[in-house]
C-alpha cells in the first residue's frame, strides 16, 4: 500500500479524479492478455508529458514502482506490477503531425495503431507493422515490446520505423532520440535500445515513426495442405527462391475450425493453411503470384489467388481473428497460454513436429498459428484454470516448446517480449556476462529500479 504523504504527493500531481485505488480498477489493472495476474496499489492516467516527468520523480522519491501501461493486450505480464502504480497512457491519443513531404509521423504513445493507419490512409500513407490487435492496442505498447505482426515479414518490426522517441527515462529525466531524418548515427541509438526494452527503462510517451506510400497493388495466394511440415516446405521453398512476400501465415487445422466457428465458414477445412500476400506494382504483383503458384503446387492440395481488396480481407480478417477464436475453441478449456517461439527459418518443419510431439506429452490441445515466413510461430496452450493439473501441464509445455526452440537455435521471443512470462527462462538463451551488461544499462537509466521491476529478468 501507499504510505500517506506518497499518496497523497501524487494526487497533488494529477488530482483526485486522475488517481484511482479503486477495487474494481485494481481488479481490472490488475492483468493483461496473459495468463499472469499482479495487483498494483494505484492506478494514474496523465494527459500531459509533465505529468509523466512528475510521477517517475514522485517515484524515485518514494521508491515506488511504476508500470507503464497502453490498451493491456500484452501477452506476457508486461504492464503489471504488484504493490505499485500503473501509469496508463491511453489519455495521451494524439496524433501529433504528418509529414507527408518527409514521410514521417509524429504520435503521443496512447494513439492506438488502427486509429493511426486511418489517417495515414487518408493521405495514401500507411505504417506497415501490423498487430493483431490493431484495433486496441496502442503506438506506446507497440514500441515498448517492438511488435511486428504479419507483415514483418518484409518490413520489419516497429524497431525498423521509428525515427525517434520522447520518453522519461528512470532517474527522471526527459529526453529526445533520434530525428527527423531517415539515416541518423549521430551519438549511441538510444533509439533501438529503447523499442523493446518494455519499461524498464523509461516510459516512452510520443515517437516519430516513418511512413510509406501505400503500395500499388496488393494480391494473396490461399494455399491448402495435407499437413503442416508440408506447408511449412513450400513457404521456406519461396523464400529461397528470392521471392518476398509481404506476409507468408499459417492456420493449421484446429485454428481453422475454431476461425470458421466463430466467423462462419470463411475458410475450407484442410490440416494446414497458408496466407501469402504480395505487394508492390501491378506488373510485380502479378508475376510474383505466378512464381509463388508455380513453386507451391507440388506440395498444395488446393490455391487460389485473390486480388479484390473485399475478398482478400476476409480472409485475413479470419488470420487475425485466431486467437480470440480460439479462446471460444473448446469449451472445456477456455484459458490460453500464447507462446511466439521463433527458429530460423530451415527449422520450422522441425518445430512444428516438435509442437505435435509436446501436445502428445502434456495431453492438452495446442493449436498453432503466426508468422510462419519468418519463423515466428504461436502455439497457443488450451487449458482450464480451474483443474491444477491442467495448469501445470499447461506450463510444463511451455517449458518444454522454449527447450526445443532454443536447442533449434531460436528465441523465447518473437515480437511478445519476455514480461514476466519467460523472466524466468532468460538465463537459458543469455550467458551470464550479457545478461550482466543488461542488467547494467538497466541501472544506468533506472539506478532506483522503479520502471517495471522483475520484466525481462531484471531486479
Amino acid at each position: 500500500m501507499l504510505t500517506g504523504d506518497a499518496f497523497q504527493a501524487l494526487q497533488r500531481i494529477f488530482g483526485e479524479e486522475r488517481v484511482s485505488t479503486d477495487v474494481v480498477d485494481l481488479e481490472c489493472y490488475s492483468r493483461d492478455a496473459s495468463e499472469n495476474r499482479l495487483q498494483p496499489a494505484a492506478v494514474v492516467w496523465p494527459e500531459r508529458v509533465e505529468e509523466v516527468v512528475a510521477v517517475v520523480r514522485w517515484a524515485n522519491e518514494y521508491r515506488v514502482p511504476l508500470a507503464p501501461r497502453g490498451a493491456g493486450t500484452c501477452l506476457c505480464g508486461g504492464p503489471l506490477i504488484e504493490g505499485g502504480v500503473v501509469v496508463d497512457l491511453t489519455r495521451m491519443n494524439r496524433i501529433l503531425s504528418i509529414c507527408e513531404d518527409d514521410l514521417y509521423c509524429e504520435v503521443e504513445a496512447g494513439v492506438v495503431w488502427s486509429q493511426l493507419q486511418q489517417e495515414l490512409t487518408r493521405r495514401g500513407l500507411w505504417l506497415p507493422p501490423d498487430p493483431a490487435s490493431g484495433d486496441a492496442c496502442t503506438i506506446g505498447g507497440c514500441l515498448a515490446c517492438n511488435a511486428g505482426g504479419m507483415r514483418a515479414l518484409k518490413y520489419g518490426t516497429f524497431r525498423d520505423w521509428v525515427l525517434g522517441l520522447t520518453v522519461v527515462l528512470g532517474y527522471g529525466a526527459l529526453v529526445q532520440t533520434g530525428g527527423r531524418t531517415h539515416k541518423h548515427v549521430s551519438g549511441y541509438d538510444l533509439t533501438r535500445l529503447l523499442v523493446g526494452s518494455e519499461g524498464t527503462l523509461g516510459v516512452i510517451v510520443a515517437a516519430r515513426l516513418r511512413v510509406a506510400p501505400q503500395p500499388d497493388k496488393r494480391a494473396t495466394v490461399f494455399l491448402a495442405f495435407e499437413d503442416v511440415e508440408a506447408a511449412a516446405r513450400s513457404v521456406h521453398r519461396v523464400r529461397m527462391r528470392g521471392l518476398q512476400p509481404s506476409a507468408a501465415e499459417l492456420l493449421d487445422r484446429r485454428t481453422v475450425a475454431a476461425v470458421n466457428a466463430y466467423l462462419g465458414d470463411i475458410l475450407p477445412e484442410a490440416e494446414a493453411v497458408i496466407l501469402l500476400e504480395f505487394d508492390g506494382t501491378a506488373a510485380a504483383v502479378d508475376e510474383l503470384v505466378d512464381r509463388a503458384q508455380r513453386l507451391t503446387a507440388h506440395f498444395a492440395t488446393h490455391s487460389e489467388v485473390y486480388v479484390e481488396e473485399e475478398e482478400s480481407e476476409k480472409l485475413w480478417a479470419a488470420r487475425r481473428a485466431a486467437l480470440p477464436a480460439l479462446t471460444r475453441y473448446d469449451a472445456e478449456r477456455p484459458n490460453y497460454m500464447l507462446e511466439d517461439v521463433t527458429v530460423p527459418l530451415s527449422m520450422v518443419p522441425s518445430m512444428l513436429s516438435a509442437i505435435r510431439r509436446i501436445e502428445e506429452e502434456v495431453a492438452l490441445p495446442i493449436p498453432t498459428f503466426g508468422h510462419i515466413g519468418d519463423g515466428n510461430l504461436h502455439p497457443t496452450i488450451l487449458y482450464s484454470e480451474q483443474r491444477e493439473d491442467e495448469k501445470q501441464r499447461a506450463r510444463t509445455a511451455v517449458a518444454r516448446l522454449f527447450e526445443e526452440a532454443l536447442a533449434m537455435g531460436g528465441t523465447l521471443s518473437g515480437e511478445h517480449g519476455i514480461g514476466l512470462s519467460k523472466a524466468g527462462f532468460m538465463t537459458k538463451e543469455h550467458a551470464a556476462e550479457e545478461l550482466e551488461a543488461f542488467l547494467r544499462i538497466k541501472q544506468a537509466f533506472d539506478p532506483n529500479g522503479i520502471l517495471n521491476p522483475g520484466k525481462m529478468g531484471l531486479g
